[in-house]
């Protein structure tokens, strides 16, 4: 004998009431999503890992043209991807070896932007904390913030400039870079090939050219950057000629 149990009448009805809704996956509103989605970012930014041995972000800023470009400077042993991202979250860029390169992986590197004007640059990127995140050969995480600023050092002052003739054998660059932290000095002549770059303490106003470095006769571009202490460079750069 099959002993049956029925339910009482109002079990059954708030049963029959409920069925309806359960043949409907669950859904999430867009607000719902989109916590979820930050959440998750918060925990990959927060995601432990060594560090670069540099990472670095800054402006070079050419007031004799009027450009400037965003650089990126990284390095780290071995590592097969990275990205930039900026201090909203947005990426910058994503990295990543290819082929046999991906195989014993890159160590330094360096880039540099398209140039327009400093307006168009700096609202690309915004001041703030940037985040390097890589991977190296091995599996190994490698985490990185640096610090990105919009101030920039006012142009330096040197001499020799605009054409000047000079002795090859007793040439001395002067320059004045307020608050400099360093300065570069490049003297360069693309049709010998030949350059000099040199950089010395911010308090260092002057450089006395090789003479081995120069040749008679010839036109020379110099460009000076004063490096401030937050990493940016404001270059200002010329031409001077040694006497035949």
């Amino acid at each position: 004998m099959r002993l049956q149990q029925r339910l009482p009448w109002p079990t059954l009805l708030i049963v029959l009431l409920f069925l309806p809704s359960c043949d409907k996956a669950p859904t999430l509103t867009e607000s719902a999503v989109e916590s979820g989605q930050q959440a998750a970012a918060a925990v990959e930014n927060s995601a432990p890992g060594e560090p670069f041995d540099i990472a670095q972000v800054f402006f070079e800023f050419n007031t004799t043209d009027n450009d400037m470009g965003f650089q990126v400077f990284l390095d780290a042993e071995g590592w097969k991807r990275v990205t930039v991202t900026d201090p909203r979250g947005n990426l910058v860029t994503r990295l990543r070896a290819e082929g046999r390169l991906s195989e014993i992986g890159i160590t330094e590197l360096r880039f540099e932007s398209a140039e327009p004007s400093p307006a168009a640059v700096r609202s690309r990127f915004p001041a703030g904390q940037y985040t390097f995140r890589g991977e190296t050969v091995e599996g190994a995480t490698l985490v990185s913030r640096a610090t990105l600023y919009h101030f920039l050092l006012p142009a330096p002052t040197f001499s020799p400039r605009n054409g000047q003739l000079v002795d090859k054998d007793n040439t001395v660059v002067r320059w004045n870079a307020p608050n400099a932290e360093r300065v570069e000095v490049i003297i360069e002549n693309d049709d010998l090939g030949h350059v000099l770059d040199v950089t010395v303490s911010g308090s260092t106003t002057r450089l006395t050219v090789p003479p081995q470095f120069l040749r008679r006769g010839r036109e020379y571009k110099i460009e000076i950057l004063a490096i401030a202490d937050n990493g940016n460079r404001t270059i200002a750069e010329s031409t001077f000629r040694t006497r035949p």
